[in-house]
């Protein structure tokens, strides 16, 4: 009788040990962390008009930036704070990059207002 006793809580010890190994492994796979997704990127082209240092809502988020109106009522903030090169004089353009949401959190003697603002911010660009 010890003999089938041992046995059998041998038998349930491997058999529990093994279930919870099965169930580990399988959160483990499934808890994988995903990629980010690589923002989308999208091309715009239209009138650009810089707003580079003019002090406007854009340049509490952006310190070099404008506005690009594409022909439609909505004129599109964009920015080029992430380029070494910027543009000139330029009143026709073609920009790609990717739209991002910026946070202002600003210091108290700053006349900027805490807030948020979505962007177009430029990757590359081209005159015309």
């Amino acid at each position: 009788m010890k003999q089938v006793l041992f046995s059998f809580l041998l038998l349930s010890t491997l058999l529990f040990a093994d279930y919870s190994m099965a169930q580990t492994t399988k959160t483990k796979s499934e808890a994988k962390p995903k990629a980010p997704k690589a923002p989308k990127k999208e091309t715009l082209t239209g009138t650009y008009q810089s707003k580079r240092g003019v002090m406007t809502p854009l340049s509490c988020y952006c310190s070099d930036g404008g506005m690009l109106s594409t022909g439609g009522e909505t004129e599109i903030k964009v920015c080029f704070d992430k380029l070494d090169k910027k543009p000139k004089d330029c009143q026709k353009i073609s920009v790609t990059g990717h739209y991002e949401t910026l946070a202002n959190d600003p210091e108290e003697t700053s006349p900027c207002p805490k807030g948020i603002m979505t962007v177009f911010v430029v990757e590359k660009f081209k005159c015309k």
